[in-house]
């Protein structure tokens, strides 16, 4: 027998969910069907006491007790469904009592359903002459029920049982399908695990497994080439993420070195006391910086050439760079002949010996030679200005400072050192 189409079996299962459509369906109708019952059932009892209600009054306001009694009896007489029916006057004395059952049942099935109560109120006055009770059988509502609940069930029954042989078909369909996803999802290239076979089947899920095996025959032959291209990739990415990382450290290098002396530049300097400043601030320790600066350098170039002039700014560096010892303390070219050391942890004393030492580091080199051209000594005037950080501060008032020192070194006469303790 040929295999039904996917087509074919999902429009088998569409007839199906229809079915469950029209059960839901079925049973929202059932749903309003008691809805308006009930709400016809309320008009109904709503619309009889309304009518006997003024009759009553005006009965109890001429004071025709056994008028109310005939006219009650009557009512109690047109309709069949009344059960109970009482009227108390206002001072709770009894003037008509019906009960068709018992009192106590009364009370246990009663609801705003089978229910009412009205105030007789004397509409001119507004006197309240007592209050009238109604109680209906609810036989007629107790009967729709159980015949609308048997109606459900039975359509649920139905819909249930064609749901369960829809499900059973759909497994039954889909379990070939499973196998062969199962398959796909595990299935890797390298181990070459597909285990399926052509199959016989001419309807889609057949020709979708043959399409599957034959793309899986063409990704293992070609596994092995993409294998051997993405080991070549791998080992060239490697190679070349190498190279980048070299480049990028020399452009770090670069961005932060000055080119002709190999100290830090400004920009770097700017960076590095911001960190100091704030690590000085927590740990309440003093901060020196020190701006130094060669005397008479355009004398040098004017005499000398600028190449001998780039020869003492290096030398000067070295001996600046030499003289300090410790990791923590800084130092930068900070423009032209103008160098600036900041010092962690020191005090303006401490920093103070530190120029002296590099101005007697310096004297002992006694100038400086390029091609058999020797200088005259070069010399340096310090400005140092030393803190302890606050709030109330900040490092650009530390480094004017230094700078106001050193203008005051050079106005003394060059080769001094100034200090200024904030």
């Amino acid at each position: 027998m040929r295999s039904l189409s996917i087509e074919i079996k999902m429009i088998i299962g569409v007839v199906f969910f229809t079915l469950l459509i029209v059960g839901l369906e079925r049973y929202q109708l059932s749903g309003n069907i008691i809805e308006q019952f009930v709400e016809s059932k309320k008009s109904k009892n709503k619309l009889l006491i309304d009518t006997i209600s003024p009759i009553i009054a005006l009965n109890l306001s001429l004071g025709l007790d056994d008028a109310n009694k005939e006219y009650l009896d009557q009512i109690v007489k047109q309709n069949s469904d009344l059960i109970s029916c009482e009227l108390i006057d206002a001072e709770g004395r009894k003037i008509y009592t019906y009960f068709k059952t018992s009192k106590k049942e009364l009370q246990k099935e009663r609801s705003n359903i089978h229910f009412c109560s009205r105030s007789i109120i004397d509409p001119i006055t507004g006197e309240k002459f007592g209050i009238v009770t109604l109680h209906f059988d609810d036989h007629e509502y107790q009967l729709m029920l159980d015949k609308n609940k048997e109606t459900t069930l039975k359509i649920f029954g139905i819909t249930l049982v064609i749901l369960m042989i829809f499900i059973f078909l759909i497994k039954r369909e889909f379990k070939f399908l499973k196998e062969l996803s199962e398959n796909v999802l595990v299935y890797d290239p390298k181990l070459n695990n597909f285990t399926l076979t052509r199959t016989d089947r001419s309807d889609e899920v057949g020709i979708i497994h043959n399409a599957i095996i034959s793309m899986v025959s063409k990704i293992n032959s070609h596994a092995k080439l993409l294998d051997d291209i993405n080991q070549s990739l791998e080992q060239k990415i490697s190679e070349r993420t190498k190279e980048l990382e070299e480049v990028n450290k020399q452009l770090k290098e670069l961005s932060i070195t000055d080119p002709l002396t190999q100290l830090f530049n400004r920009r770097h300097f700017e960076n590095h006391l911001q960190d100091i400043w704030n690590l000085a601030m927590r740990k309440q320790v003093d901060i020196s910086i020190v701006m130094c600066d060669i005397d008479n350098f355009k004398y040098v170039n004017d005499t000398y050439g600028h190449l001998v002039g780039d020869i003492v700014l290096k030398e000067v560096a070295q001996i600046l760079k030499n003289a300090l010892k410790r990791s923590a303390d800084f130092i930068a070219r900070y423009g032209g002949e103008e160098f600036i050391l900041v010092l962690y942890d020191t005090k303006l004393s401490a920093a103070e010996e530190l120029c002296i030492t590099i101005q007697n580091n310096l004297k002992s080199v006694n100038g400086f030679e390029y091609n058999g051209v020797r200088t005259k000594p070069i010399s340096l005037s310090f400005g140092i200005s030393s803190i302890i950080p606050d709030e109330k501060n900040k490092y650009e008032n530390l480094i004017k400072l230094a700078d106001s020192a050193l203008y005051q070194a050079k106005e003394n006469g060059r080769d001094r050192i100034v200090t200024i303790q904030v």
